[in-house]
């Protein structure tokens, strides 16, 4: 079975790749391209923006390494949903 793109985009974000720069560049494609993407798996549900310094950043069991986006001005990053982690193979 053929992965698609937004497969792809899924499996990255579950695997801690969360930036678009870094999905566009281990997936060999432009990161408007990714933005795109991103856009689609939102409205479809799979995944959400990240606000950093917000309650998800409290929560999150990275929170004391990670350096956040909010470091890097105009970074956002991104987080599966339940919807996402129910999705059969």
């Amino acid at each position: 079975m053929k992965m698609g793109k937004l497969e792809k985009v899924l499996e990255l974000i579950k695997g801690g790749t969360t930036r678009e720069d870094e999905i566009a560049e281990k997936l060999g494609i432009a990161q408007e391209e990714v933005e795109g993407m991103i856009k689609i798996l939102e409205s479809l549900g799979y995944v959400e923006r990240i606000e950093h310094g917000s309650e998800s950043c409290k929560t999150c069991p990275l929170n004391k390494i990670c350096w956040g986006s909010c470091l890097r001005p105009g970074v956002e990053t991104f987080k599966l949903t339940d919807k996402a982690f129910s999705l059969k193979k």
